[in-house]
């Protein structure tokens, strides 16, 4: 099973907890807010979510027949999760999946007593979602794979495999909680490896040419009066 399947199947599987919760609590169909970054419609929505939705199918949990749910998009803009979560509670969802560290956010300064399932997001416990892994307490649970580790395992696997590398641009979207704290994870790694780093901040496709040539042009005055590859 591919890695991304493998993680949106367990995803579904930690959304199924507080459904059947639900289920064994109340006669009625539960609903199921969900909040996404990306663009799109429940039908439109990001092949990425496919294998969640459909392993919620496969787990008896088909929209419009034993579930409601509700997809909501911010379209690209942290600031809209919020108003999203405000009309989560107006529906009155039974639980809120969120793809998003942002939407987790929000969604925890929403409500205290709706179970929040984070599918796959960053670091929990570093930006204060959850008190701990193996405790998170409150109302948040689900998964967590873009640890600040891992980012340092990645900057150490570039080093393996390119031995000579010196310097190396890192485009993040430092909007995103999750992003300052693996930036400080690498900036933390980096000087033990050799590695200068160039960190440029992304917040939409406009950005990648400017960022790209300004981090070409800082890399040949550090050539001039440093070590270059």
């Amino acid at each position: 099973m591919k890695r991304r399947k493998f993680i949106a199947l367990l995803g579904a599987a930690a959304l199924a907890w507080p459904l059947v919760a639900h289920a064994q609590q109340s006669k009625e169909i539960p609903r199921l807010c969900f909040l996404t970054f990306d663009p799109g419609t429940l039908q439109s929505r990001s092949p990425r979510f496919d294998v969640f939705f459909d392993s919620l199918r496969d787990l008896g949990y088909v929209d419009g027949k034993t579930i409601v749910i509700d997809y909501l998009s911010a379209d690209g803009k942290d600031d809209r999760f919020p108003a999203l979560v405000s009309e989560c509670l107006r529906l009155k969802a039974d639980i809120i999946a969120v793809s998003t560290t942002p939407a987790a956010q929000a969604a925890k300064r929403g409500t205290r007593t709706v179970p929040i399932v984070m599918i796959a997001l960053g670091d929990p416990v570093g930006t204060g979602l959850v008190e701990s892994i193996v405790r998170p307490g409150g109302n948040v649970t689900g998964m967590s794979m873009m640890v600040p580790e891992l980012a340092v395992k990645r900057l150490e696997l570039l080093k393996e495999a390119v031995p000579k590398v010196s310097r190396v641009l890192v485009l993040s979207y430092l909007a995103d909680p999750i992003a300052p704290l693996q930036v400080a994870a690498l900036d933390r790694v980096a000087p033990s490896l050799g590695m200068t780093l160039f960190v440029r901040d992304i917040r939409s496709g406009a950005d990648l040419a400017a960022k790209q040539m300004s981090a070409l042009c800082q890399w040949r005055t550090f050539g001039r009066h440093g070590s270059a590859d």
